[in-house]
């Protein structure tokens, strides 16, 4: 038990590090660590990965609260943008908790979350000759009209793999509405706080017996849920730190690298 404390603590560290640091939530580390747990306390295989994508959900959103707050205080939050990409996110992530209960089985689900990663990570290298740095200001005029299809996507991807979205939110924002990447960031790490909660509620109402080593509410572990968001919460305050720090493109490097690598082991 001391083992697996430990585990999650460091595990929290890491995840609200990356969080502060990319504005992304950090489920595309969460899901696989957290898919590997459950499956040593003896969960099938397809309980496994939807426990995992609710208790990740859980920590995204705890996570969010301190990142989103930290990137605001430096004026780097679009409110009104992260709120119609919140709320046309809410939609997409019922249309993704159906999909994900329904549809898809343990293994299918872990090999589209890969591609999914693998995919977004060829996407951002294949753009990265483009010079981020240019992009230090907001556009005169954003493109509103963009947001809803793109909330619906992030929330659909959001409950579907148990990520708060960001890995897909950060790109599109920089590359679709032109927004710096540190401004791309701070949005996305306030939209995560809308688009992450409608999945909690979805997977703990979602009928399944109660397991007293996870204290889990339906597909949702209080326990791994709690410790590793806890501890996120003050690691990612560093993470929003360092990303002020560091060039964009540097920015951009460190999280499509991260991306890839962590698709192709969900592959492998």
């Amino acid at each position: 038990m001391i083992g697996l404390t430990i585990i999650l603590i460091v595990l929290g560290v890491v995840v609200g590090f990356i969080s502060g640091l990319l504005g992304v939530g950090g489920g595309f580390i969460l899901v696989p660590v957290f898919t590997t747990l459950f499956s040593l306390t003896g969960l099938p295989p397809d309980t496994s990965i939807k426990m995992a994508v609710g208790t990740s959900l859980l920590t995204v959103f705890l996570t969010s609260i301190v990142s989103a707050y930290k990137h605001h205080l430096r004026g780097n939050t679009l409110w009104r943008c992260a709120l119609v990409l919140g709320v046309f996110g809410i939609i997409g992530s019922l249309i993704g908790l159906k999909i994900s209960m329904e549809y898809l089985s343990g293994e299918i689900h872990r090999r589209l979350f890969a591609i999914l990663l693998i995919l977004t990570s060829i996407y951002g290298i294949y753009l990265g000759e483009r010079d981020l740095d240019k992009w230090r200001d907001i556009p005169s005029s954003l493109h509103y009209r963009k947001l809803p299809v793109i909330g619906i996507l992030v929330g659909v991807v959001s409950t579907l793999f148990g990520i708060g979205g960001g890995i897909l939110t950060v790109p599109l924002l920089v590359y679709l509405l032109r927004l710096p990447i540190r401004m791309a960031i701070g949005t996305s790490c306030a939209m995560m706080l809308l688009t992450s909660l409608p999945g909690i509620v979805g997977y703990m109402l979602q009928p399944f017996p109660l397991y007293q080593h996870l204290f889990n509410i339906g597909y949702v572990s209080l326990i791994f849920g709690s410790v590793v968001g806890l501890v996120a919460m003050v690691s990612s305050k560093y993470g929003a730190l360092l990303a002020y720090k560091l060039r964009s493109k540097t920015l951009k490097n460190i999280f499509y690298l991260i991306l890839m690598l962590v698709g192709i082991k969900l592959l492998c």
